[in-house]
């Protein structure tokens, strides 16, 4: 009795594999015709064991959704028609991933020994090489759509392919400078999405773009520089890298410049801008120099330095005159804190006051300036400018108190 259901259930499998191999048959039939209703036709035989682990099902498969690509893209020229982008991106996408399973189960059966030469790579190859591009526009349909989930998937798949083993013995795919320049975009789309892992992978790809390789050294910056989950030490490596990389591009410099006051290396900070403004002088390298001027405590120094940024006319006019106002305003404040340990009957004490008032007066036409040309930015002449009337001018302390909210 066993023998007899054990035989059963053999006729039974049987009967079930031979079905999922008519199912494949069956959608090849359709592929052209009916390609939509192929691709529905031949899901079963993707998971079935019998089916799934035969290359040539994945290339059926893959086949399918290029002629459902095909389709759609033909209805992008024909006058009267409409194609269905997503429909047209989404097949494109699976065509790759279909025809990557093949090319896996393929290589496996040769270095196995159960196939001698691989059959269909070539083929894949071919057609993957030729519609790779378009996954680019893929990924910039799915980002203008803010389906960066969308553009993610076909950005990575665009980079990730580049480095399939269908596509080992092609350097024209595995050298394309495409490669980099749309990590970089896969990492946009990554970094829209808060994924970290995705920003990491794709940024450290990117990061080799000669054009747009900054972006992605910025984002890994912002990964590692996080307070809470960050490491301190790739994130200065990762400033410093794309500062020597790309030092027009004012984050590095900036970041790398704070990082050398916090840590008080200001000759080092001041040597590196140095050599960036003997290639070029802009106004924003000059305002790190006045600053790190400043933070030296070489007053005169900072303010000849925010005198030729003012005189440029360009931007960071308003900071320019503000930082020129700190080199006296703030030396007055150390004095401030000195009186406030000296008796007032103390001589010191009044030669002090003079001193303050006069830094103050010297500070004042500086600040009064940073509100002309940014009267918005209250925070770089408010609060100062509030001191220096609190001592000088009454009058102009409660007006300058009124316009400020307080």
């Amino acid at each position: 009795m066993k023998k007899v259901l054990f035989t059963v259930a053999l006729c039974v499998v049987g009967t079930f594999a031979y079905a999922q191999v008519s199912v494949v048959k069956e959608a090849k039939g359709l592929m052209k015709s009916k390609p939509d209703q192929a691709a529905k036709v031949i899901l079963p035989a993707l998971t079935n064991p019998e089916t799934a682990n035969d290359p040539n099902t994945w290339k059926m498969a893959g086949d399918i959704q290029k002629a459902i690509y095909d389709a759609e893209n033909v209805n992008l020229y024909l006058p009267g028609k409409t194609a269905d982008t997503a429909k047209l991106y989404s097949s494109l996408s699976q065509m790759f991933d279909y025809y990557l399973k093949c090319d896996e189960l393929e290589d496996a059966m040769v270095k196995s020994g159960a196939l001698k030469k691989a059959k269909l790579r070539k083929g894949n190859a071919e057609n993957m090489k030729k519609l790779r591009v378009n996954l680019i526009n893929g990924g910039a349909d799915a980002y203008n759509s803010e389906n960066y989930a969308g553009a993610l998937k076909y950005f990575g798949q665009f980079v990730d392919v580049a480095k399939a083993p269908i596509f080992a013995d092609d350097p024209s795919v595995i050298n394309d400078t495409l490669n980099a320049q749309y990590a970089n975009y896969a990492a946009l789309a990554a970094r829209m999405l808060n994924d970290k892992d995705n920003i990491i992978k794709y940024s450290t790809i990117g990061k080799d773009d000669k054009e747009q390789g900054w972006r992605a050294l910025s984002f890994l910056a912002e990964i590692y520089g996080d307070p809470q989950t960050g490491d301190s030490i790739k994130w200065f490596e990762t400033i410093k890298e794309g500062f020597q990389r790309f030092p027009e591009q004012n984050y590095f410099v900036g970041n790398l410049m704070d990082n050398y006051i916090r840590k008080g290396q200001l000759d080092e900070g001041m040597s590196q801008v140095n050599e960036l403004l003997a290639k070029g002088e802009t106004p924003y390298l000059l305002y790190v120099k006045a600053v790190l001027l400043y933070e030296k405590k070489d007053y005169a120094a900072s303010e000849a330095v925010c005198d030729q940024i003012i005189g440029m006319g360009k931007e960071l006019v308003a900071e320019a005159y503000a930082k020129k106002g700190d080199c006296s305003f703030f030396p007055a404040q150390k004095i401030v804190e000195e009186n406030a340990n000296i008796d007032v009957d103390d001589p010191k004490y009044n030669a002090n006051d003079a001193k303050i008032k006069a830094l103050y007066e010297k500070a004042l036409p500086s600040y009064l300036k940073a509100k002309e040309v940014a009267p918005d930015n209250k925070q770089l002449w408010g609060n100062y400018l509030l001191n220096i009337y609190w001592k000088l001018n009454k009058s102009e302390y409660e007006a300058l108190e009124k316009e400020l909210g307080y």
